[in-house]
């Protein structure tokens, strides 16, 4: 049982309509129904979750806590163009599986820049999508989890920081001195509508999966119920466990992310760092269940905080990275994959066809949100860190283009046949826009090197072979890339992300992880079955 902790307020109970405008007499009956919560309507939670939310509510609020509640919405390709209008380019979005993003109401006191207000979507009024944290503030989420996918995972990302552009940052000399791709590198290295401030977009910490879900709950961790804490100190997550305990949540199902003192910029004012909360929830088992929990999205937001003058000095510490592992060194299969990439150029007749690389991001690019933000490396960063997760390993292409007939084969080993990932996705991206445009899973990938098993010494299986065009006449494994997604002239590249490895915590170790390569291909010359 949680110890409880009685503390001293110098301030009364603060209602809901410091933020919502909502009547104090409204705000004040705190016996009212459900549905008397407008916000309720817009991510209907079950009865008795919602019932939670009220007596948390109601019971924080009495301990001299404001309470302001936000919402949900998918984020998809669709928001992509709200982020090209504001910023240049999207977030390297996943097609098929759009995230959940929190949305919130900001404090009256906090700084709001209209700059970002289409930064990521078009939040309702007075609400959205970035917020700063105050240190005496808290972020809940009340959830009823999804149904049985391959991958969930909830996270908070710092999203900009008020810091200028570091010339002798590391990996931006080494990416100039290698004349790397000048796209990628602007996106890396980019400003943010104010220019005062970097684009980061760059995790704190591990995620919490579906794994951790599981292996603290020591349930199932679909279809049930499951409380989030977002907080930079120690006695204010003790106060909100202690009052979702107090509203019905079970201990083992509360879940604490630390946005540590000692790595962001609390605050609320313009210097403060901005932050964003989101979920992935991928290849759900029941396709159309998943689906309807992702119109409905059963999902609470409140932002707790404080309004008394005490002062929050026991921080929670900056989080460990866990450290990743693979259960197969897929560098055994190079001399294979080498094999399969020339068995595919003699299959079309084109033995000198052109080879692309891909580069491990989490290596090359040292793509890890704390090394971003400049931890522990000082020297390191500003960077955007393009949402990276530890849940993933990313691999990366070379740029590509198909508007002169090419068929782009893709090759490479698929890691949730080798035992490296529970979730495999190879994404098509429009650059240097960023937007995903196509997502091929492991389920599509899966046995479409087995044409090419007499070339291998090792399973077929182990291996993929995937074809993207304009157009796929002739192909098989193959998907088309239409100009309303790509438009004429538009640089393509190609994404894999291979998402925890079994009997982890998080992706697999990319040093055990074999990189793809594209094969660009003439597409006027086609072998006759493929």
């Amino acid at each position: 049982m949680t110890m409880k902790r009685s503390v001293a307020f110098g301030l009364a109970w603060f209602s809901l309509s410091f933020c919502l405008g909502i009547s104090a007499a409204r705000a004040q009956s705190h016996a009212a129904a459900p549905a008397a919560d407008p916000l309720s309507n817009i991510n209907r939670l079950p009865a008795d979750l919602e019932q939670t939310v009220q007596v948390f509510s109601t019971n924080v609020e009495g301990k001299g806590f404001a309470v302001a509640r936000g919402y949900w919405t998918l984020w998809g390709i669709e928001d992509c163009k709200y982020p090209i209008q504001t910023l240049g380019y999207c977030y390297g979005n996943n097609p098929t599986a759009p995230y959940a993003l929190a949305v919130v109401p900001p404090w009256k006191d906090e700084y709001v820049d209209q700059r970002f207000h289409h930064i990521l979507n078009e939040p309702r009024r007075n609400m959205s999508a970035t917020y700063r944290l105050d240190p005496a503030e808290a972020l809940v989420i009340i959830a009823q989890l999804p149904p049985q996918a391959r991958y969930f995972g909830i996270q908070t990302n710092v999203f900009t920081r008020e810091i200028a552009f570091n010339a002798n940052d590391r990996i931006n000399q080494e990416l100039v001195q290698a004349n790397f791709d000048p796209l990628l590198r602007d996106i890396l290295f980019g400003g943010s509508p104010d220019p005062s401030r970097r684009m980061l977009v760059a995790s704190i910490g591990n995620s919490t999966n579906n794994v951790v879900i599981k292996n603290q709950t020591g349930q199932t961790p679909w279809n049930r119920p499951a409380y989030f804490v977002i907080t930079s100190d120690t006695e204010l997550a003790t106060e909100m466990t202690n009052a979702l305990e107090d509203a019905g949540a079970p201990e083992a199902d509360i879940f604490i992310e630390p946005v540590s003192p000692d790595l962001v910029k609390l605050g609320l004012d313009h210097s403060a760092d901005d932050f964003i909360t989101y979920i992935r929830y991928s290849l759900p088992v029941d396709q159309a269940a998943g689906e309807q929990w992702r119109r409905s999205l059963p999902l609470a937001i409140l932002r707790v905080r404080d309004m008394s003058s005490r002062k929050y000095d026991n921080a929670l510490p900056i989080p460990i990275y866990t450290q990743r592992t693979a259960n197969y060194d897929e560098t055994k299969l190079a001399k294979d994959l080498g094999r399969l990439e020339d068995a595919v150029r003699v299959s079309w007749g084109q033995p000198e066809a052109t080879i692309v690389p891909f580069f491990s991001a989490y290596k090359y690019l040292d793509l890890i949100g704390q090394h971003c933000l400049g931890y522990p490396d000082p020297t390191r960063g500003p960077m955007d860190c393009l949402g990276d997760s530890q849940d993933a390993d990313y691999q990366i292409s070379g740029s590509t283009q198909i508007d002169n007939g090419e068929v782009i084969a893709v090759v490479g080993a698929l890691s949730t046949e080798t035992g490296n990932a529970t979730y495999t996705s190879l994404s098509v991206n429009w650059f240097p826009e960023l937007v995903g445009v196509k997502n091929i899973d492991d389920v599509e990938l899966d046995g479409t090197a087995a044409s090419f098993s007499g070339a291998l010494h090792h399973k077929s299986k182990l291996f993929y072979v995937y074809y993207v065009a304009r157009d796929c006449t002739g192909l098989t494994h193959c998907v088309e890339v239409s100009r309303q997604l790509v438009p004429k002239g538009g640089t393509i590249k190609f994404i894999q992300r291979n998402y925890i490895n079994p009997g982890s915590t998080n992706g697999p170790d990319p040093n055990e992880i074999l990189n793809p390569v594209l094969i660009v291909l003439n597409g006027q010359n086609r072998p006759s079955i493929q």
